[in-house]
């Protein structure tokens, strides 16, 4: 079969009649032949300038777009970093805006390393903050490079990208993705895991048990995985309890440096407490009521292959906060008073980040009484986005069972 007058034409062409249709993906899905004559790195800077930094139309199309062009082959760690220097780089800020335009804290050259290191707030967010596609299946499952972590917290750090929950074959290989990373010791893989909740569940006593029992108990990943389930997680489970402190006793029996030392963190942590303070598994002793999680405590220098390593994570970090509660009268008398408030805001993902993307300011009517008369004043808040799962997908984002 030959091939059709549009196939025939140049690709210079091509490109521009693709450009032209909004770098319409139904062409390429249409014609193979057209798409690999488009495989070009021109092309796909078109495709990413368009979809990746504009809205254009419905969200729920764009989110869709986005979502494709993070799965496809071509884009990698490698070309996503080139991109983002080409487009962002004559502003000199991921913000995609110049001082006189508003930007106040330019965070260039960006940190592909570690991206927790740039600071974003609400009044200066990434231009990428809008994108809220669907993390690519090649960033949820191992084996764990450094390319793929740095990719994966960059998206999440500057990005309103999410897993798709509603996908049960995505949401497993969320759930796989942090096992797999435990099982190939990978610290910095299971932190993210551990300290997003766009990744999943927060871990609990279980995903503790399988660090300690079938991951080998690397003790930076078990600590990891202890305060965050301390921080997340405060329930009990009688069944991994005791799991954990026969795991314990056998290694004390054996000699193990780490058995005393698991056994110690255990004590120190929350979620084997059954009550307030009642240690069911050890009648004469008794918790205090917080978890007092330390490095110190029962440490040992086990060589280079059992090290205790603690990272000071950007994800959880309590910032404090000052901002101004403006109220505005609406009634006879005109008047507007600005308060100077503070607040402290625990930042785990930043900004609205944590959420599910941008949300509306909200307006509240309130009555006030001001040198003995009622007046009415409007409040503009802008509250959380979230909203609360239904029982399935709680369940897909929880429950897990490791298969290698």
């Amino acid at each position: 079969m030959g091939l059709s007058p549009i196939e025939q034409l140049p690709v210079e062409l091509l490109q521009h009649i693709f450009i032209e249709s909004g770098c319409s993906f139904t062409l390429l899905q249409t014609s193979p032949y057209i798409a690999t004559r488009l495989s070009s790195e021109y092309a796909y800077n078109c495709t990413c300038d368009y979809y990746l930094t504009e809205v254009h139309g419905e969200h729920g199309k764009q989110s869709v777009a986005q979502t494709y062009i993070f799965a496809t082959k071509w884009m990698t760690w490698d070309f996503f970093k080139s991109w983002c220097l080409r487009r962002f780089g004559a502003r000199g800020c991921l913000c995609d805006r110049k001082p006189e335009e508003g930007c106040f804290d330019a965070q260039w050259p960006p940190n592909f390393h570690d991206a927790t290191t740039m600071v974003f707030s609400r009044s200066h967010l990434p231009r990428l903050a809008f994108v809220k596609g669907r993390l690519p299946k090649k960033l949820l499952q191992g084996p764990w490079n450094p390319d793929k972590i740095e990719f994966l917290r960059f998206l999440l750090w500057t990005t309103s990208m999410n897993v798709d929950w509603c996908n049960p074959d995505m949401a497993q290989l969320a759930v796989q993705g942090r096992l797999q990373a435990m099982k190939e010791r990978n610290l910095e893989a299971v932190e993210l895991f551990n300290n997003n909740r766009r990744l999943g569940k927060p871990p609990n006593l279980e995903t503790v048990h399988f660090a300690v029992v079938e991951a080998g108990c690397d003790r930076s990943i078990v600590y990891d995985t202890l305060e965050g389930a301390n921080m997340w997680n405060r329930s009990t489970d009688p069944h991994y309890a005791e799991a954990l402190h026969r795991w314990c006793d056998e290694q004390v029996a054996a000699g193990s440096q780490k058995g005393l030392w698991l056994r110690k963190k255990l004590e120190e942590s929350l979620v084997l407490r059954k009550g307030d303070i009642t240690n069911e598994y050890d009648s004469g002793k008794t918790y205090p009521r917080k978890s007092c999680l330390t490095t110190e405590t029962e440490d040992y220098d086990g060589g280079p292959d059992d090290q205790l390593i603690v990272n000071e994570l950007e994800w959880n970090k309590v910032i404090p906060q000052r901002g101004w509660l403006i109220a505005r009268a609406t009634g006879y008398n005109y008047q507007t008073i600005n308060h100077n408030l503070s607040w402290p805001e625990i930042t785990r993902n930043p900004g609205y980040r944590m959420y599910r993307g941008p949300n509306s300011p909200r307006r509240l009517q309130c009555w006030v009484e001001h040198s003995g008369a009622s007046r009415i004043i409007d409040l503009w808040l802008s509250p959380p986005a979230s909203c609360e799962s239904t029982p399935e997908l709680r369940q897909r984002r929880t429950s897990f069972k490791y298969t290698s």
